[in-house]
C-alpha cells in the first residue's frame, strides 16, 4: 500500500478547515459546529481525494488504459483526484451555482454544506502537499500534482512522523479553541485571546 498522511491528520485538518468556513461564512454556533463534522467526510476517506485507493477506483485503474495518457496516467494514487485544478474547478461551479443561495434560506443549507464538503476536499490537498515523500517505485514525486497527474510538488516531511503526530494534536487545539471562541468562551479560558 502506498503510504499517505494518517487519516486521524487529515480529520483534524478537515474539521479545522470546516469550523473556519462556518465560522468565515457568519453562520451561527450550530451551522459552524455542522460545517466541522462534514467537512473530515471528504477530508479522509472513499469520499476524500483518496477515492483512488479504493478498490473498486484500483480495479478501474488496472483495466483502464489510461497509462497511455503519460505519466502513469491520471487514475493512480495522487493523480487526477489531487490536482488542485479539479478542486479549483469544483470550488469555482459552487462560487457561481450554489453560493449565491447562501442568503439565509433554504438554499443555504445546501450550499454552506457543500462549501464545508469543499473545505474539507481543500484541506486534504493541503495535507498530502506537506506530507508524504515521493514515491520512488512508481516514480511519482511527493506532495501533489501541479499538472492533472504529474509534475508533484510537496514539503515531503515523513508520514506519521513526530511533526505529523504533533500537527495532530496542534489540529485538534485549534478545532476546540475555534468551538471555543464561536461559542465566546475563549476569552474566559485565555485572557491572552482577546
Amino acid at each position: 500500500m502506498i503510504a499517505g498522511v494518517k487519516g486521524a491528520t487529515h480529520r483534524a485538518l478537515g474539521t479545522v478547515l470546516g469550523l473556519g468556513y462556518g465560522t468565515a461564512a457568519g453562520l451561527p454556533i450550530a451551522g459552524v459546529i455542522g460545517c466541522g463534522l462534514l467537512a473530515p467526510l471528504t477530508a479522509a476517506g472513499p469520499l476524500s481525494p483518496d477515492i483512488d485507493l479504493q478498490r473498486s477506483w484500483r480495479l478501474t485503474d488496472r483495466w483502464t488504459p489510461d497509462e497511455l495518457l503519460g505519466r502513469r496516467g491520471p487514475l493512480q494514487h495522487r493523480g487526477i483526484t489531487h490536482w488542485w485544478g479539479l478542486a479549483l474547478a469544483v470550488t469555482l461551479l459552487w462560487w457561481t451555482a450554489l453560493a449565491p443561495l447562501a442568503d439565509g434560506g433554504r438554499g443555504s443549507l445546501l450550499a454552506h454544506g457543500a462549501g464545508a464538503l469543499l473545505a474539507g476536499w481543500w484541506s486534504h490537498l493541503a495535507g498530502d502537499l506537506v506530507f508524504g515523500r515521493a514515491d520512488v517505485r512508481s516514480g511519482r514525486g511527493p506532495g501533489i500534482p501541479v499538472m492533472p497527474w504529474w509534475a508533484h510538488v510537496g514539503v515531503t516531511l515523513r508520514v506519521g512522523g513526530a511533526l505529523e503526530r504533533a500537527a495532530l494534536v496542534a489540529l485538534w487545539l485549534v478545532a476546540a479553541a475555534q468551538v471555543l471562541a464561536s461559542l465566546g468562551l475563549l476569552d474566559r479560558v485565555s485572557p491572552t485571546a482577546r
